[in-house]
């Protein structure tokens, strides 16, 4: 069965919305307990702002919702290869700063160690090298954003993974196969929230600039599956490129969803 999605349409008040949204979902005490460690990994890829990356004002409404239960919260991306060192990445969306202000830690995962993992179930991601900080938390937030991508199709929840892969590694899955690569990643971990923000999109385009569309919505789920074929129908209905096909057979959702991951 698959994960169920929560919308909500957007009130202008990010943090009340995002609020009321995880409220649907059971509130953030069904998910994250009292001393857990929970790293929160937006979309970070390029310095430029929502949609292109994940607007902070949604970042700071889940630190505060997860401190409600437990103070060890992290942040944590790795940007995309063409604006590399991360570091400019955060600057430029002022999550740096952010970071500082609330005092949360942010985690450039190129500063890191990568750990490889396998999986026997994928046919073209057999082994796989991740971040070594995955390994440091209990909980795992995706905070995607409703984008196109020129390359993947689509970047939501699904491809949102690919920040915690090295450069090298990430270069040679767009060589060939790259959708089907990502919808086998998502094999490696599992979020226990995703909160996509849909109040902007882009339909062409992408990952950091495109036609730009208002949806004016948000939405929730524990599915990745469930929520990317929920905002690839949102796109389809705004005449978005290359999604003329059912939403549940895009190649990367129907990769996933063929593994068994929701």
């Amino acid at each position: 069965m698959a994960a169920p999605v929560v919308k909500k349409v957007t009130s202008g008040n990010v943090s009340r919305d995002v609020t009321e949204l995880m409220q649907q979902l059971g509130g953030i005490g069904t998910f994250v307990h009292p001393g857990e460690r929970v790293l929160i990994k937006p979309a970070c890829n390029s310095p430029f702002g929502f949609p292109a990356t994940t607007d902070l004002n949604v970042i700071a409404t889940v630190v505060q919702l997860v401190r409600t239960v437990t103070d060890r919260v992290a942040v944590g991306d790795s940007s995309g290869f063409i604006h590399k060192p991360t570091q400019v990445a955060f600057d430029g969306t002022g999550l740096t700063g952010m970071a500082a202000q609330m005092g949360f830690p942010l985690i450039d995962f190129d500063a890191h160690e990568w750990e490889t993992h396998r999986d026997s179930r994928a046919t073209r991601l057999r082994e796989v090298r991740l971040t070594s900080r995955l390994a440091d938390f209990d909980r795992l937030i995706f905070l995607p954003t409703m984008r196109t991508h020129a390359w993947a199709r689509i970047t939501m929840a699904l491809k949102l993974g690919m920040g915690f892969v090295p450069v090298p590694d990430r270069k040679q899955m767009h060589r060939t196969a790259l959708e089907e690569m990502l919808g086998e990643l998502n094999l490696y971990f599992r979020p226990d929230i995703v909160i996509l923000d849909g109040r902007k999109c882009f339909v062409n385009g992408g990952p950091d600039s495109g036609d730009e569309r208002s949806p004016g919505v948000l939405l929730a789920s524990t599915g990745r599956v469930a929520i990317d074929t929920a905002a690839v129908e949102i796109l389809q209905n705004l005449g978005a490129y290359g999604l003329e096909m059912p939403a549940s057979d895009v190649p990367m959702i129907r990769t996933a969803r063929e593994l068994g991951i929701d």
